[in-house]
């Protein structure tokens, strides 16, 4: 029963990536269509962000309310709605429709991330690394599949393909039977322990981690999509390589980034949490490094690979850790780290592109490791701060059984 609930989950995450990255894939037939220019076009994408960013923030209230299969179901039909797209309604309608499946996404993802991490609590990081395996493919695999219809003339049918295809996962979620953890799922039932009850919260003392972590995955989010959208340009600048061979700097990047996460189980069953997160971290600045660095475009491509690869486990493996210092929180601690993740791939991008107006590309290389050198430090003090919280949490416990 719990594959199947993980079966269902990859399916979600694949159709979750489809959502937040088919406005950006379409973007040039939409703005063609409605004789619109990438201003208006960037408003488009920034409606879905902030549909997504209340999403996530709304999923802990949303889940006491209604329990976690609910969520999940409401979700899914959020994102469903955006099937209305393919009749190509008026410029100002599209945006409605954009920002409720935005929210759906967010919803979705922090439920569906929630209940993963709590059902799976002795394999968290394989589970957690097929689900960003399902999501790394769907932001693969979707500008492909975009790149045909629009080749057909047929770009709009994306939306009436993706709609669809979440109203079928939605039914799935709501006749299939997930065995013991029915319960869980459709009743919103306390994991709390009278331990947790007083050591789980947010407290003045585990305030810093909590924050830390924020951080981290607000430097995370806007790494990764500032990577993904400007690492073609980065390339075009330095190494004066064309726009064909430059685009695939992201293939790239995704096909590593795909392959490192259904590693992330594997490995973490060798290392410690702390120590796999650590060491990707420090593999990853590394790499940025030898980017700025870098004279020749083939080792260029070379790194790329390895950024992704490095770069994979980060989100599930931080996602984990935090989650493990504040037993009980694990809806509110998701949604708090998603919501920073999705604020820091809104912020980060401008910087970078500020950066690319400016200065020399080296500058803008230069950032991305000052960014993950920061992250590394963030790494380090969440670790040190969180293992003297655990070493309390296990003395509550103590006292607790005597």
């Amino acid at each position: 029963m719990l594959k199947r609930l993980l079966w269902i989950s990859f399916f979600s995450y694949m159709l979750i990536a489809f959502t937040l990255v088919i406005i950006g894939a379409m973007l040039p037939e939409i703005l063609l269509h409605y004789n619109q220019n990438y201003s208006n076009g960037g408003l488009l994408i920034f409606g879905q962000f902030v549909g997504f960013l209340f999403g996530v923030l709304s999923m802990p209230i949303l889940v006491r309310k209604l329990g976690r299969k609910n969520v999940v179901l409401l979700g899914l039909i959020m994102i469903s709605v955006e099937l209305f797209s393919f009749f190509l309604p008026t410029w100002y309608f599209l945006f409605p429709l954009v920002g409720l499946a935005g929210f759906g996404a967010g919803l979705a993802e922090s439920c569906i991330g929630t209940i993963i991490l709590v059902t799976f609590q002795e394999k968290q990081a394989s589970a957690m690394g097929k689900l960003e395996v399902a999501f790394g493919l769907g932001a693969l695999f979707m500008p492909l599949f975009s790149s045909i219809l629009i080749s057909k003339g047929i770009w709009e049918y994306a939306f009436l393909i993706l709609g669809l295809s979440s109203f079928l996962v939605m039914v799935g979620w709501k006749v299939l039977s997930f065995g013991e953890v029915d319960e869980f799922l459709i009743k919103n039932t306390n994991v709390n322990t009278p331990v947790n009850k007083t050591t789980s919260s947010y407290t003045k003392k585990t305030f810093l981690i909590i924050t830390f972590s924020a951080i981290y995955f607000f430097c995370y989010g806007g790494s990764e999509v500032s990577i993904v959208h400007f690492l073609p340009s980065l390339f075009m600048e330095e190494w004066e390589v064309p726009n064909s061979l430059s685009t695939l700097t992201v293939t790239v990047y995704w096909t590593a980034m795909v392959i490192g996460r259904a590693l992330t189980g594997v490995i973490s069953e060798k290392l410690t949490y702390n120590k796999f997160l650590l060491s990707i971290n420090i593999g990853g600045l590394v790499v940025l490094i030898l980017l700025a660095i870098s004279g020749n475009v083939w080792l260029g491509f070379f790194l790329c690979f390895f950024l992704g690869l490095f770069m994979a486990a980060m989100f599930a493996i931080a996602l984990i850790i935090t989650n493990l210092y504040f037993p009980g929180q694990t809806e509110k601690t998701t949604s708090i780290l998603l919501a920073t993740n999705g604020l820091g791939g809104s912020l980060i991008p401008i910087i970078i592109g500020q950066s690319m107006d400016k200065y020399p590309v080296q500058i803008t290389f230069w950032l991305f490791a000052c960014i993950m050198l920061l992250m590394l430090i963030l790494t380090i003090g969440i670790q040190v701060l969180g293992n003297t919280h655990l070493s309390v949490i296990r003395e509550h416990e103590n006292n607790h059984k005597i």
